[in-house]
């Protein structure tokens, strides 16, 4: 039976000691089930985990426990993405070193041993919470089955075409030292100033430009007008003289120079911007480069050479204004692209990367949305948008130090590309020789490729490291493609489109069945709460200590599906509350189920019981169906209507029959039993899902010695019987507890104890037309025996209205006592 009380810091753990003993949730290589397969997040490796992480990861766990309990065989596995520019830059801040000043091969052992501490204490975490994972599949992206697999999708593309070594402009970040891709770029608000800067004509007179970056005016290599601006039709094709600096320009038009714009007249310098690029490829302009990959000006910028760009920014603003060329400046905010990891502002620097080709692939990469069930569904709509306003190839190459290297050498002779075998991967190419000579020239003189794939080429291989794809041991038959992706929203544009990318070029078919987008979980003016901001409440360790997991998993699992919710500590206890009356409520059950050990539904006949359990079915429906489209908070929200309902109203109709069975005819104390019985037994599996650790003490406690399965978690989830729905015995159970729960409100506001008997009560048989069903369990819960059915209500008698219902009351008062 049930303790006392319930401690759940101490059974908590009890439980998940229990469920890691008897493998519980192992995945079964050798089951013939149906396979739910679940391709889960690899955190970053890169600091601790904060409440956001445990928000989206329970709220896919819970989605893990209910497809278990339909019976399926689920592949629940979890992953660490424990390589790349993250961990990098966690590793050099906490161990106080920069990866630039150390031997490649040190700093990457420094990044290993550091990352299994990290990834220890997120194991823990996960544990602490409940998860169901599997820990037998875990992976590291770093771990050499995951390299080979990373390293094999390289050159499968490679093979294909699909990737290209480019020396072209590029986003780069000057803080880390590499270059980026699109999908890392975040738009923040930043100051500036719009400057109106004089250009003089070479044959006399002026042109206006206006601009936020005048440190870029050595870069300068055109300006461009709009054809159709009427302003500089006499000007077109002359050249104009850059201010300071003095080298000449051409003036050109171009449809992109916007009329509506400043002065409608835009200087192109390479580079500042995408469409400096866009015309400097268009129009065959030299390149001129006065920013360097460390964030300073070159020689270009003359007498202001080797200074950071905003000092050089502020410099040649002081010079233009001494001069005269400065003729108006006015603070503006605009948005500016930095980089998601660091928050630089981004350069555009031209330098050689490996990308991959997916601008030529957009519309493969569009009709592939539609092969996928999106939950909600209006998330897909995010992908369509950041597919159809992609302007980039995929910059996949970083130079940086601990991640997978890219398996190939380049031959200094004639430029081929050489490429090892299957059976040598995972390879590093800057430690290993080839060990063949170019294929094409027969060269010996052959450098490894120095560069690193950047960490989403090897995470968005995480449906084929599940599956081991190309390997001996490869589960590719059995889950490709697999059944559900879960993700937060802001990385539909990184991890959601890389994956769906890899997946096609590979196999030619969607990587997952459904993806589940979840919100994030903002903390203070809005703001999403983030582990490399820091800017996150007290840690899920504290507020597992604090309130226990299941409160926490309550928690998550309140919002909407997709949406983004405030921490509120409140909600916490509110799901305190939840867990406690649970407890209590089970307790009371079994307390009345002693020496029970037969279920039999045949014997529910009392039409309270009849009723409550027709609900119940109603319940079961619904709840599978919103769980089954992974709308576990309305779910959640059915279940625990029900439960208040059967806590605040069944329970107190029923209750003095379980107590007195002989003054309510044969059979009631069965019907209560089984009714009982069914209810908290489905009630614990219809929440198991939510809150796994209490109801696996309520079952242990008494249903396992009758159900005969190992946990809560292996049973069947409640799915509804028709036979048991009935209108009627509703209609009854409805009645009753309205009739029950007014007397009990007339108690209450007129100072009488809830066990207060009363002489009669009157009501009219059209307003309580099924009360009868339930007529002794109303008589003992309204504490009056004497129910009267009438057509007209006694005048003299106490009323009471509600719900457009009226009900008369006879009974003799008493003085309330005073102190």
């Amino acid at each position: 039976m049930l303790p006392k009380k319930y401690k759940p810091q101490l059974e908590e753990k009890k439980w998940q000691d229990y469920w890691k003993e008897n493998n519980t949730f192992a995945f079964d290589h050798n089951s013939d089930k149906e396979i739910y397969s679940i391709d889960t997040p690899p955190p970053t490796v890169s600091g601790v985990l904060h409440i956001g992480h445990v928000y989206s990861y329970t709220q896919a766990e819970i989605i893990a426990r209910f497809q278990r309990m339909k019976g399926k065989n689920v592949f629940y596995p979890f992953g660490f993405d424990d390589n790349g520019l993250p961990t990098e830059r966690y590793v050099e801040k906490k161990k106080k070193v920069r990866g630039n000043k150390m031997k490649r091969s040190e700093f990457n052992d420094l990044c290993r041993s550091t990352v299994v501490e990290l990834e220890e204490q997120f194991k823990n975490m996960w544990t602490s919470l409940g998860f169901s994972a599997d820990w037998n599949l875990t992976y590291s992206t770093i771990q050499d089955d995951c390299q080979r697999i990373s390293q094999r999708s390289f050159l499968d593309l490679h093979k294909q075409n699909l990737v290209e070594h480019r020396n072209e402009p590029n986003m780069w970040c000057v803080e880390c030292q590499t270059a980026i891709a699109q999908a890392e770029l975040e738009s923040i608000d930043k100051d500036s100033t719009f400057n109106d800067l004089k250009f003089s004509l070479e044959d006399g007179g002026e042109i206006i430009i206006a601009t936020t970056r005048p440190e870029l005016l050595p870069s300068c290599v055109c300006i461009f007008v709009h054809p159709d601006d009427s302003r500089y039709k006499n000007i077109i094709g002359k050249n104009a003289i850059v201010p300071i600096f003095g080298h000449k320009v051409p003036i050109l038009t171009d449809e992109k120079a916007d009329i509506e714009k400043g002065t409608g007249a835009v200087m192109c310098c390479t580079f500042g911007d995408k469409t400096d690029i866009e015309w400097f490829k268009k129009h065959k302009l030299p390149l001129r480069v006065s920013i360097s990959k460390y964030g300073k000006t070159t020689e270009l910028a003359g007498d202001f050479q080797n200074l950071k760009i905003k000092e050089a920014r502020k410099q040649i603003i002081e010079k233009l204004n001494e001069t005269g060329v400065l003729l108006k400046s006015k603070s503006i905010s605009h948005p500016v692209n930095t980089h998601e990891r660091c928050g630089t502002d981004i350069e555009f620097l031209s330098t050689k990367q490996w990308v991959i080709k997916v601008m030529d692939h957009k519309d493969d990469l569009l009709k592939l949305a539609d092969k996928i069930n999106w939950y909600p569904k209006f998330m897909k709509q995010r992908y369509i948008h950041w597919v159809e306003n992609l302007s980039w190839d995929w910059c996949i190459s970083r130079q940086r130090f601990f991640g997978v290297p890219f398996p190939i050498w380049h031959c200094e002779d004639c430029n081929t590309q050489i490429t090892p075998e299957d059976s040598e991967l995972p390879v590093d190419p800057k430690e290993n020789s080839p060990k063949k000579d170019c294929p094409k020239c027969g060269s010996s003189n052959l450098v490894g490729d120095l560069n690193i794939m950047d960490t989403w080429m090897t995470s968005s291989m995480s449906p084929q490291i599940n599956y081991k794809w190309g390997e001996e041991n490869s589960l590719e038959n059995k889950l490709a493609p697999m059944s559900m992706r879960p993700q937060a929203h802001d990385i539909i544009r990184t991890w959601a489109f890389y994956t769906i990318v890899k997946s096609w070029f590979h196999q030619k078919d969607i990587p997952w069945k459904d993806i589940m987008i979840s919100g994030h979980v903002l903390y203070k003016k809005g703001a999403k709460i983030s582990k490399s901001k820091g800017n996150g409440p007290s840690g899920p360790e504290k507020l597992i200590e604090q309130y226990s997991a299941d409160v926490i998993r309550y928690w998550t699992a309140g919002a909407k599906l997709g949406a983004d919710c405030y921490f509120e500590e409140q909600e916490f206890k509110i799901a305190a509350k939840l867990v406690t009356k649970l407890f209590n409520a089970s307790k009371f059950a079994l307390m009345h189920l002693d020496g029970f050990t037969t279920p039999d539904t045949s014997k529910i006949t009392f039409a309270i019981d009849k009723g409550l359990i027709s609900l119940l079915q109603k319940v079961c429906k619904k709840s599978n169906q919103y769980l089954e489209e992974y709308n576990y908070s309305l779910a959640l929200s059915e279940i625990e209507s029900f439960f208040w309902d059967f806590c605040d109203n069944y329970m107190e109709l029923m209750k003095h029959r379980v107590y007195n069975p002989q003054d309510h005819g044969e059979g009631s104390k069965e019907s209560a039993q089984n009714a009982l019985y069914l209810v908290i037994f489905s009630l614990i599996r219809l929440l198991a899902p939510f809150i796994p650790h209490i109801t696996e003490e309520i079952y242990h406690a008494f249903f396992k010695g009758i159900e005969k399965v190992d946990s809560v978690h292996l049973c069947e989830y409640p799915k509804a019987n028709d036979d048991f729905i009935s209108d009627d015995d509703e209609k009854t159970y409805f009645d009753s507890k309205t009739f029950v729960g007014a007397i009990r409100k007339f108690k209450t506001e007129n100072r009488l104890s809830l066990n207060t008997e009363l002489d009669t009560i009157e009501y009219i048989s059209s307003q309580f037309s099924s009360i009868k069903g339930g007529l002794s369990d109303v008589q003992r819960a309204s504490g009056c025996l004497n129910l009267k059915v009438v057509d007209t209500l006694s005048e003299n008698l106490s009323l009471i209205e509600f719900e457009e219902k009226t009900l008369a009351i006879d009974y003799t008062p008493k003085e309330v006592e005073t102190n």
